[in-house]
């Protein structure tokens, strides 16, 4: 039997800048509905004010984030509810997707889903004459015996379908799925801050080692450029390409009351808690989600 469902008409939202508790929370708020089958389909892009770090849902943030460096830099720290590394959100351009699994054009493939999504946001970025790839093989004998060696930065190395630009990685995504619906969301960078990066991550190596290790696979959107692309121009592109490569028409809207409220639930439950943000132990042992358990 064939389980796919098919919509071509989605939300689109455009919630500019926040702080990370605020950003993290709408995402999980717009997930959470979506689960109970109250919205349509939803592209969400958005920016963050302050800098903030998110970290990965099991990552340890004390031996991650150095707190003091980010409280002198003016920096949030946020547990996002998706996995992966850490990522240190400031000039760039953020999308969350949330969707029901196996909704047309996506399987309920992992893999599929992020080279559906890579391919809209490579054509975006290929519109720039940008000369971008994604990676469609790793080296497992090097990603497993030097695991422990690598930052905690998302961005230190390319992951399967991730995109890069002359070998350095310049998007970094995550995903969560629960309740037949997946969140996927990502960092798109328009500009980098390597010094900034460095100075709030913990790391085996020295800061020397580490900042050249971050030059060495990070890089950014308006480095490449001979004139700079702003926040809403490529947010412009992405949503452009978001409705050509998925066969979808994005019609704006705003949060419900109802998205308003569970927002403002999960910052008190969640991301405003240092518990939730930077206590793995209780994020392991409290694997809740709304009354919802975590898959």
């Amino acid at each position: 039997m064939n389980s796919k469902l098919s919509t071509s008409t989605w939300r689109y939202l455009d919630t500019s800048f926040s702080n990370g508790y605020e950003n993290m929370a709408i995402d999980e708020a717009i997930f959470t509905r979506c689960q109970q089958g109250k919205l349509p389909p939803t592209i969400r892009f958005y920016g963050w004010t302050p800098p903030a770090v998110s970290l990965g849902y099991f990552q340890k943030a004390e031996n991650t984030v150095d707190f003091k460096a980010c409280e002198r830099q003016g920096i949030d720290v946020v547990r996002r509810l998706s996995g992966g590394r850490t990522v240190l959100h400031d000039k760039e351009l953020t999308y969350s997707l949330i969707c029901p699994e196996g909704t047309l054009p996506f399987t309920t493939n992992i893999l599929e889903t992020y080279k559906t999504i890579s391919e809209c946001l490579i054509s975006a970025l290929k519109s720039l004459n940008l000369n971008v790839q994604w990676v469609t093989f790793r080296d497992k004998h090097s990603s497993s015996t030097h695991l422990h060696k690598k930052t905690a930065s998302c961005f230190s190395s390319p992951s399967w379908y991730e995109i890069t630009i002359e070998g350095k990685k310049i998007c970094g995504s995550a995903q969560k799925r629960r309740g037949g619906v997946f969140l996927q969301h990502g960092s798109i960078l328009l500009e980098h801050d390597a010094e900034m990066l460095a100075e709030v991550l913990f790391s085996w190596k020295s800061k020397q080692e580490l900042l050249a290790e971050i030059r060495s696979t990070t890089t950014s959107i308006n480095s490449h450029l001979a004139k700079k692309i702003t926040f809403y121009e490529l947010q412009t592109l992405m949503r452009e390409s978001f409705e050509e490569h998925l066969g979808i028409t994005l019609h704006k809207g705003e949060l419900t009351d109802y998205e308003y409220a569970l927002k403002d639930q999960l910052l008190k439950e969640r991301y405003q808690s240092s518990e939730w943000n930077l206590n793995r132990r209780y994020v392991t042992k409290n694997n809740i989600e709304m009354g919802t358990q975590v898959a």
